[in-house]
């Protein structure tokens, strides 16, 4: 009898167990983030969710790389004081009740020393492009069951992140087929990044950390980080970046060779350049709350769908009521909803 009650204890424990997946958390040691003018650490923590079957079987799982926003880290998506705002959570609830299957999740940390990397390669922060891009990849593909081609590859983020993912799929569709931004951070000069926005006046006339700091604007904080991404300059201490806007006299105008680099960078005017690489992907979704707290994340996620029509690729675009973050989570948010079977249904398993 003991033997039975211990034979149908370990089945139900065995059993449960199957029905949820593991987060691990790992750490990548990058070269091309070594030796930066910001001091960056090259040691990189990685939030990696494995599907409930990956300790129980030999099979490879297609890969979702998950970019956080600005401000946070690779913590973003795994932690919280709800069991519900856990891509853990989604993730089980979704393969258990088939709204899509097992994938691997892998969000890397790049927060930089000032708030973000925006994955783009930098002189001032690092080669934050390749580290995703190169590096990341080749690290989970080594190391971790993957299906280790471009067709099982899908990126995704939210603000900073979905810039990211957009970014970096248009410009790697050898390495990833899938994308979808979340209220991405598509930089333009509009809303809060206009030239008369006392946000852009605070930080254009800021000389140092502690006075950027000091002005508790998060927007004239933010600027800074997209600087050193945009418009980094190796030999302009202290914030080895170059601004977009000036001064002259009282106003603030255009700071022409810096403002170029910073358009050249927008997602609007990347398109046509990249167009065959957009049209290689197999899938491209992004989403805008028509309340986002920062009003120039819908105006250019606006503009970037107007212009992916234009150039007829084909991609989903949905504005919907919310703001920044708040219809995110839950397993009524877009994450759960929207996102996950988006990119799972269109990878190769």
């Amino acid at each position: 009898m003991k033997r039975l009650l211990f034979f149908l204890f370990f089945i139900i424990r065995f059993g449960q167990a199957q029905d949820k997946g593991t987060l691990q958390i790992d750490t990548l040691v990058s070269s091309a983030l070594a030796n930066t003018l910001t001091k960056e650490d090259n040691r990189r923590p990685l939030a990696i969710y494995l599907p409930p079957g990956y300790f129980t079987s030999t099979l490879r799982y297609p890969v979702l790389y998950l970019l956080h926003g600005i401000g946070d880290d690779h913590t973003d998506f795994v932690e919280d004081t709800s069991k519900y705002y856990t891509i853990q959570y989604l993730m089980d609830s979704g393969i258990a009740s088939h709204r899509f299957g097992e994938m691997i999740i892998v969000t890397p940390n790049e927060k930089t020393n000032w708030f973000g990397s925006f994955y783009t390669n930098s002189s001032a922060t690092g080669n934050w492009e390749d580290f995703t891009a190169t590096e990341l990849v080749n690290y989970m593909d080594t190391k971790y069951r993957t299906i280790a081609k471009p067709e099982s590859r899908a990126i995704a983020g939210h603000s900073m992140g979905g810039y990211g993912a957009i970014r970096i799929a248009m410009r790697h569709p050898d390495i990833f087929s899938v994308v979808y931004s979340m209220n991405g951070a598509f930089i333009c000069f509009a809303g809060e990044n206009s030239k008369d926005s006392p946000d852009i006046k605070k930080f254009v006339l800021s000389k140092s950390y502690e006075e950027l700091l000091a002005t508790e604007r998060k927007n004239a904080m933010g600027m800074l980080t997209v600087a050193q991404a945009f418009s980094p300059n190796p030999t302009n201490p202290p914030f080895y970046a170059d601004k977009p806007f000036k001064m002259d006299g009282d106003k603030v105008v255009p700071n022409p060779v810096a403002y170029n680099k910073w358009l050249d960078n927008d997602v609007v005017n990347m398109a046509e350049k990249y167009k065959i690489n957009l049209l290689k992907l197999r899938g491209i979704m992004f989403d805008a709350g028509d309340q986002d707290e920062w009003k120039f994340i819908v105006i250019n996620n606006r503009l970037f769908s107007k212009k992916l029509t234009s150039l007829h690729i084909h991609h989903k675009f949905e504005e919907y009521q919310g703001d920044h973050r708040n219809k995110i989570w839950g397993l009524n948010g877009r994450i759960y909803n929207d996102m996950l079977p988006f990119v799972f249904n269109r990878m190769e398993k």
